[in-house]
């Protein structure tokens, strides 16, 4: 049988899960995570609501939006978290800023 009925949106990250899921993919330290998720509020992306609630802005989904409309891995955790693997072999000499951009 089947049954009519709506599907709701899952629930809003609050900042705790936010800084689970940067840390789970490796993005940011302990020390950065507090200044990613003030930058995020503080360009408009994010709105810090009742709960610690993060709800995203219409700016903030405009920029996935398009970021999504060049490639679908510009929005996703894994590919920060490439990126800043690199900035740390990088930093540490083992490998070069033209071996990444090329």
């Amino acid at each position: 049988k089947v049954k009519a009925g709506e599907t709701s949106p899952p629930d809003l990250l609050t900042e705790a899960e936010l800084i689970e899921q940067m840390e789970k993919h490796q993005i940011g330290t302990d020390a950065s995570i507090p200044a990613h998720i003030k930058s995020l509020c503080d360009r408009g992306y994010v709105r810090l609501e009742s709960g610690r609630r993060l709800s995203p802005s219409t700016l903030g989904v405009v920029l996935a939006h398009a970021y999504s409309s060049i490639d679908d891995e510009l929005i996703k955790p894994t590919m920060r978290s490439c990126v800043e693997k690199q900035l740390k072999l990088i930093a540490k000499g083992t490998l070069s800023f033209e071996e990444v951009l090329l």
